[in-house]
């Protein structure tokens, strides 16, 4: 009869072996699907390999640095279906390629993550065609052509707000003829993971649950990192990708463009607070999100280079890749481009010493040694045009959200001095209403009577014609810049204006927006961006 030793022993060996094999299984995955799609070999092995026990009916989980695996479903899984454990893996990568692990603009997180999975499993079910085939591929399809029946695109937005819709209405309701069963059936088929290690949905503790002990563990880190030799040099830890890294820190040495500083001042945030710390966590999940950024970028290079070699296959994928590379921006940090620096007659209390003052007056009587300086810098907005496109293309709700949350922005600590001299001009083909703000107040009482006006066509030039004439006629004396919120579709005036113009884009879908003039500046934001903001 064996002792407790030698069965601690037993156990410890076999759950190697069993660790040992389902590394084995996800590192024929990754060669299988290099195979077939090279221009994915630096995400295949992105990530390490880290064995758990999973409290998860799902073989894999990633928190985006490392490939979460439990031995046993692996296992399993491969003596299922070689092919379905292939297709995991994939779908694990591109959750990751997309960056969906690290996506927090969406506040439901149930109906994220599974837009997440539907988007995924279309792209890899495009590229995979005939090979790496799943039994329910069929039904997926039958699904995905019911959603893109509704939303029109299977872009994440559009599925998103779908599924939201979904998950939010009562049982016993439906939405579309849809209901919770619904929710049910897509779940059945499009997860493939565990989205509990993703960084926008962890806590930070990174807890498993291990089914053969009553303890709960984390990370065994007693067991390596399982990497093969035969694929070290296709590793980012190469020598080639090592020489690849030097050469950029000599680069950044030699000019390269610098995007901290270390000695910098902290920056404060829009309140005027200090931006709190981030934790290790936080730090590591930041920095794993820009490498695969790096990674994506790289992936969206090779793939439109031989775009004719892959043809349609990779369609899905590049859209929603091109989707997630796109570049975000603040659009409150892009409105302050427009604010002057001005003096204002008002008490600096960031450079009044009360100890000197009071120091005086308790010595010399009356006789404060300093006196408070009587002026304060400010960033403002004197003279400044907001024109609205009212076409039939753009939702009167989320113009009239993009206007609160400008304003919002405007308001907001002392960026907006009590006279101004803003004009709110709708127009499509024409311009329909000019509101003229004066001061704070003005704004309570235009947003009260907002009401869109239009839905023609859509032109830009009677905006910037428009403004000539204000200009003209002394109601624009001091003009430092015009904003435009459209969706792009319209003509722009050929003759450059002499103050800034920026167009703002409202794109949904990542369509391919028109070109702007060389004399405009562009920022793209979402309907999600833009509703999110005015919440706050």
């Amino acid at each position: 009869m064996k002792t407790s030793d030698e069965l601690m022993t037993f156990k410890f060996r076999r759950r190697a072996e069993e660790d040992r094999l389902g590394a084995d299984i996800i590192d024929e995955c990754r060669v299988q699907l290099m195979m077939k799609f090279r221009f994915l070999d630096l995400a295949l092995w992105r990530m390490d390999l880290s064995p758990m026990r999973v409290d998860s009916r799902y073989p894999l989980s990633t928190d985006g640095k490392k490939v979460h695996f439990d031995s046993l479903r692996v296992i399993s899984r491969f003596q299922e279906s070689f092919e379905e454990s292939v297709r995991d893996y994939l779908h694990l990568v591109m959750h990751c390629i997309f960056r969906h692990p690290f996506n927090e603009e969406h506040g439901n997180r149930e109906a994220w993550s599974l837009t997440c999975d539907i988007i995924v499993e279309n792209a890899a079910m495009d590229m995979c065609g005939s090979r790496f085939e799943s039994e329910l591929d069929r039904a997926r399809r039958q699904a995905l052509s019911e959603i893109r029946l509704i939303t029109g695109s299977l872009l994440p937005n559009k599925v998103y707000h779908l599924i939201k819709n979904l998950v939010q209405t009562p049982n016993g309701q439906s939405y579309h003829g849809m209901g919770k069963s619904t929710l049910s059936e897509w779940r059945a088929l499009f997860e493939r993971d565990d989205h509990g290690a993703w960084p926008v949905n962890s806590d930070g503790g990174g807890t498993f649950h291990d089914p053969d002990s009553d303890e709960e563990v984390t990370e065994d880190n007693d067991q390596p990192d399982f990497q093969p030799d035969s694929m070290q040099a296709n590793t980012p830890d190469s020598e080639e990708a090592q020489a690849g890294g030097e050469a950029e820190e000599q680069d950044a040495e030699e000019g390269a463009e610098v995007t901290e500083d270390e000695d910098a001042p902290e920056e404060d945030s829009a309140d005027g607070q200090p931006e709190p710390e981030k934790t290790k966590d936080e730090e590591d999940s930041s920095q794993d999100e820009k490498e695969w950024e790096e990674i994506a970028k790289q992936v969206e290079m090779s793939l439109e280079t031989f775009a004719r070699e892959w043809g349609e296959e990779a369609g899905s994928f590049l859209d929603n890749l091109a989707f997630a590379n796109r570049k975000r921006y603040s659009y409150d940090d892009f409105l302050r481009k427009f604010m002057t620096i001005t003096e204002r007659m008002q008490l600096n209390m960031d450079e009044f010493d009360y100890v000197y003052y009071t120091f005086g007056l308790e010595v010399y009587g009356n006789m404060p040694l300093i006196e408070p300086l009587e002026y304060k810098e400010s960033e403002v907005i004197r003279d400044f045009v907001i024109a609205i496109d009212t076409s039939e293309s753009v939702s009167g709700e989320l113009v009239k959200s993009f206007v609160e949350h400008t304003f919002s922005i405007l308001k907001s600590s002392e960026d907006m001095l009590r006279e101004v001299n803003i004009h709110v001009i709708q127009c499509d083909s024409k311009v329909q209403s000019d509101v003229r703000i004066r001061e704070k107040a003005d704004v309570v009482r235009m947003m009260e009577r907002f009401q869109v006006r239009g839905f023609g066509g859509t032109d830009f030039r009677p905006v910037f014609d428009y403004v000539e004439m204000l200009r003209r006629r002394g109601e624009l004396t001091d003009l430092k810049g015009l904003i435009y919120f459209t969706d792009g579709l319209g003509q722009f005036p050929e003759k450059t204006p002499d103050y800034d113009a920026a167009f703002v884009f409202v794109d949904d879908e990542g369509a391919a927006l028109p070109p702007v003039p060389p004399w405009a500046m562009k920022i793209v934001l979402t309907s999600d961006e833009i509703e999110k903001a005015t919440k706050r």
